[in-house]
């Protein structure tokens, strides 16, 4: 036999011979599919308990008490006053359906949030494969799963899988351009995105900047590249004007909303930093960018959680190097899909550095977005640099990251004592802090309510954030308790001594639970609670200036209070 014939039958029989054992079987499309079936079943369990690692705190448990008065029949939230996003469409309906099936419990925030990042790491995997097919669209979908797979436990897991506070939004958003990546372009595309660009960003306007804008400025980049050549303009403009119109119809259906009775939500609030201001929040505002992806080494003694933060540089050098790269071709770049994630991780970077809000949460849209950008456009450069080893290996490491963060003890909101002594001392409506009172309501499945409350100057005050008005009429309920935090130091913006004395007087008992004194009276408190707005404050519950008489923050009505005027905090009114 000539020397290749026998060397083509040698080959031909060694891969008979391979594919006859077990890892022969991985080449078969069955086995692959049950290998990421099983990948994504375990994803979502891991998810779940790393969830659980971290207690639930109220401003989730607010979403969580929205979604149950939706479930039961308030779908437009008739009294309820949100926060400057509603997420009324998106993260909603999933905790109703969450609650549903599980009821209002201690683990219906962290499994509602679970899902959500579990949603986000799915459809990132698909959006970076894109239209890739073999070995490059393995990669793809890997990188981008790769670093977002094992969020470090603490600050980054409270951050992502806590409450929704713009994480869950990616979902409907990764939906958005998925959809436009897969779908052929016709002339209904267009509607299709526009109905989805409203749809997310009536739950939370952030869809705007990060999805209805680059869509926007791609198209009408796409348009100026083929002046002169109409043919397939029309297609460009239709998905460009759709996007423009989202925002606006978003904003419609809040009035209409509101108008019929609904829910309000407060106008959004975006300023520029001064130079002071920006340069003094700087390294800060980087280390929160690092954060969302885990990375955030700043302040760690070198040690297991520096390591693991180090480690997850990794995945930040791969999302600015994919960045780098499509600014540097963004004017001959063929993929719109990845120019319009560049767009947006550009606008949303940019606005935070120079905005005036440093909270980590405004940026949580720059993991899957990078992640995203990161598998879709290094895919291809990973395997010709030979770097899949490498990477593999970093892969299986976060993989074992995530098995340790899933058997992490669970952790219960300490508040969740407090509202079992309540329920066993029959006392199930009360007042509390901020922060204390939506946690404890749920935290006891909605046997124990109690309601947030603040000081201001000598009087217990309401504000219309994240509440229910109805929560505070006498005629329907009777308050007789409050719960307390001695020696708690936030000044005038929670409950102190003083100004519940002013306004309550002294209490028929004291009882100490834990480290919370719970104020017993032998009368409805809720007579003596008035509400009050802050207009103009991110967040009102820590408001130290003086508040307005305009109720919903609507255009400049109102008077304003200042120190030694005689207006008095606006008071709600009941027909009694």
């Amino acid at each position: 036999m000539d020397l290749p014939l026998a060397a083509s039958a040698s080959s031909r029989d060694a891969r008979r011979l391979l594919s006859r054992l077990p890892l022969g079987l991985l080449g078969r499309r069955y086995v692959q599919m049950a290998i990421v079936a099983a990948g994504i079943v375990g994803l979502a369990f891991a998810y779940y308990f790393q969830a659980r690692s971290i207690p639930t705190t109220s401003e989730g448990d607010s979403q969580a008490l929205q979604a149950w008065s939706m479930l039961h029949g308030n779908t437009l939230l008739r009294g309820w006053s949100l926060s400057d996003v509603s997420f009324y469409t998106t993260e909603l309906p999933e905790y109703a359906l969450v609650e549903m099936v599980r009821g209002l419990n201690t683990w219906t925030v962290p499994t509602a949030a679970a899902i959500s990042y579990f949603g986000q790491v799915l459809l990132a995997a698909f959006l970076a494969k894109g239209r890739a097919t073999g070995r490059e669209g393995w990669v793809r979908a890997l990188i981008a799963v790769g670093i977002m797979l094992a969020p470090p436990l603490g600050a980054p897991t409270a951050l992502l899988m806590a409450s929704p506070d713009h994480v869950g939004t990616h979902v409907p958003l990764l939906l958005i351009y998925l959809v436009l990546d897969r779908a052929r372009p016709r002339w209904w595309l267009p509607i299709v995105i526009m109905v989805m660009l409203t749809w997310a960003t009536v739950a939370d306007p952030l869809v705007i900047y990060e999805g209805a804008l680059p869509i926007a400025a791609v198209c009408a980049l796409r348009m100026y590249r083929r002046r002169g050549h109409w043919r397939g303009q029309l297609y460009d403009l239709s998905l460009a004007a759709g996007a423009a119109l989202s925002a606006g119809a978003a904003r419609v259906i809040l009035k209409v909303i509101q108008d019929a009775g609904g829910f309000y939500v407060r106008t959004p609030i975006a300023a520029f930093g001064t130079p002071d201001q920006i340069s003094a929040s700087l390294w800060a505002k980087i280390g929160n960018v690092l954060l969302v992806y885990g990375a955030d080494f700043f302040g760690t003694v070198l040690g297991p959680s520096a390591w693991v933060a180090l480690l997850h540089l990794i995945g930040v050098g791969l999302v600015f190097w994919a960045l780098a790269a499509v600014i540097r071709r963004f004017l001959v770049q063929h993929d719109q899909i990845a120019q319009m994630l560049a767009v947006a991780f550009v606008v949303v970077l940019a606005a935070y550095v120079v905005g005036v809000k440093p909270d980590s949460n405004e940026i949580v849209g720059l993991l899957p977005i990078g992640a995203v950008l990161a598998g879709r456009v290094l895919g291809g450069q990973v395997i010709e640099r030979r770097l899949v080893p490498v990477l593999a290996v970093v892969f299986v490491a976060f993989a074992v990251f995530l098995g340790a963060n899933a058997t992490w003890p669970a952790q219960v909101n300490p508040n969740l004592r407090v509202a079992f002594w309540l329920e066993r001392h029959h006392l199930t409506y009360g007042l509390a802090g901020y922060w204390n009172a939506t946690a404890m309501t749920v935290e006891s499945g909605g046997n124990v309510r109690v309601r947030p409350v603040r000081t201001y100057q000598a009087s217990i005050v309401t504000t219309n954030v994240q509440t229910d008005s109805s929560w505070y009429d006498p005629n329907h309920h009777y308050a007789n308790f409050v719960i307390w935090t001695p020696g708690e130091r936030c000044g005038d913006v929670c409950l102190t001594r003083w100004g519940l004395k002013t306004a309550f007087g002294p209490p028929a008992s004291v009882m100490n639970v834990g480290k919370y004194q719970i104020l017993i009276y032998h009368w409805n408190l809720l007579t003596s609670v008035t509400e009050v707005t802050w207009c103009g404050n991110p967040w009102v519950w820590k408001a130290e200036g003086t508040p307005t008489t305009n109720l919903h923050c609507t255009g400049i009505s109102g008077t304003a209070l200042v120190p030694g005027s005689a207006a008095k905090p606006r008071s709600m009114t009941w027909t009694q």
